[in-house]
């Protein structure tokens, strides 16, 4: 409801709200008989010795209790709409006493505005000094009139504002009260909790798109080593993969754990990604620096020679080719696989063995840079794999633990597998909890 700021009629129906706040008032009376009843009938099955009889009390005691807190949240509804239709009735007879108050003001301050301009006139056109001395002590008690319905006018607005902000004030409290019942009763029912409910009736299905997923992240991961176009695609599905385990997290489907998990993931696959593209920016420097150099000890074709000195050196990176697809040798797949990137791969050569205007402080800098670029790189999958080594080792140990279960029963090996797992398990299970709850 809207309330306004310049006096005028206060809008709200009380008889409105007040016919609301009964209805709860009496929906609470109904419980109240209904839980009578229920109590009446547990205490009638005491009589009898049956175990469909005690597991009905049963039910029945825990319906009971579950309905008295129920009846706390409308009790307190009615009570706290009744006393806000009572504050706003309140308010509205007040402000239609001061709207007319208002409006009498306004139109007296209005009609001694016309005379006083009709006898400033008269003063203006007069010859006579005694007239005009009239005039001015007309004119002057004219002013002091206006001037008191001036104030009274603004009185009345003073005043109005004062109502405006109690009934705000009283539907401030009304509402945090109905919050409050409704928050404190142990039913949920809040736009969270109806999320939340969502999730657990399809978490095998949000569970199982999560885990596939993962699977697609590594391997675009893995991909992205090799063909780095891929490298976006798979910080977009380690941002997803993220996303959705967050959401899992939050409504008590997934441990906390795993969630941080996939977070490390994107973010060392965002360190990564900064790393690599610094190291690019690296190798143009680079190969700036040694063209220049070369160009100043006078060198005819520094460009076509440094050019050349990095191409050479990526010379037996191709192996087997299969129609129109060039497949990567198994030397130049081992490099790039341990450097974790073709521009890693090919920063290394370079540094390693091209030649063509090297030497100097500014290339010693740049060839520093670029390492410890890769360093960055290195250690941003390092962490990754760190953290996803639980996971790993748990999917390859349970049905490693299955089968040597199946055919040694009883050894050693499979329970300290199990015993591993289960403290594993017990760290999940203890980070796994609603947000909310």
């Amino acid at each position: 409801m809207s309330l306004p700021d310049q006096i005028g009629p206060i809008p709200g129906n009380p008889g409105t709200i007040s016919s609301r706040a009964r209805r709860f008032t009496a929906t609470a009376d109904a419980i109240l008989e209904a839980v009578a009843g229920l109590r009446a009938a547990i205490a009638d099955t005491a009589a009898h010795e049956s175990k469909a009889l005690d597991q009905l009390a049963e039910n029945a005691d825990e319906t009971a209790t579950r309905l008295e807190s129920l009846e706390g949240r409308y009790r307190e509804a009615g009570e706290a709409l009744g006393s806000f239709a009572t504050v706003l009735e309140t308010a509205q007879s007040e402000a239609e006493t001061l709207v007319r108050a208002h409006a009498e003001a306004a139109a007296a301050e209005e009609r001694y505005e016309r005379e006083i301009a009709h006898y400033r006139e008269e003063r203006q056109r007069t010859t006579d000094p005694m007239v005009a001395v009239d005039l001015n002590r007309h004119l002057m008690l004219l002013g002091q009139r206006q001037g008191a319905q001036s104030s009274a006018a603004a009185d009345a607005q003073a005043r109005f504002a004062q109502i405006v902000q109690r009934v705000r004030t009283a539907g401030v409290d009304a509402a945090s009260r109905m919050r409050d019942a409704m928050d404190s009763d142990g039913y949920n029912d809040g736009m969270w909790d109806n999320f939340s409910g969502w999730v657990a009736e399809n978490a095998e299905i949000l569970k199982a798109i999560h885990s596939v997923l993962r699977i697609v992240t590594s391997v675009l991961s893995v991909l992205s080593f090799f063909i780095p176009v891929l490298a976006p695609f798979a910080i977009a599905a380690a941002a997803l993969t993220a996303g959705l385990s967050l959401v899992l997290a939050a409504t008590g489907q997934m441990s906390w754990v795993d969630f941080a998990i996939d977070l490390i993931t994107v973010a060392t696959f965002g360190v990564a990604a900064v790393a690599l593209r610094s190291l690019g920016t690296t190798m143009n420097a680079l190969k700036g620096t040694r063209v220049a150099r070369l160009a100043a000890q006078g060198h005819g074709s520094a460009l076509r020679s440094v050019t050349g000195s990095f191409n050479g050196v990526l010379r037996g990176r191709n192996g087997l080719s299969l129609g129109r697809v060039q497949l990567p040798s198994t030397a130049w797949a081992r490099e790039v696989w341990g450097a974790k990137g073709i521009t890693s791969a090919h920063f290394l050569r370079v540094a390693q063995r091209a030649q063509a205007g090297a030497g100097g402080p500014l290339d010693d800098l740049l060839l520093q840079i670029g390492r410890g670029q890769i360093a960055t790189i290195k250690n941003a999958f390092l962490a990754r794999t760190v953290a996803t080594m639980p996971g790993t080792v748990q999917s390859i140990a349970e049905p490693i633990s299955g089968l040597l279960e199946g055919r040694l029963p009883g050894n050693p090996v499979s329970g300290v597998i199990d015993s591993t797992l289960g403290g594993w398990q017990h760290v999940k299970d203890a980070a796994t909890w609603k947000v909310g709850s």
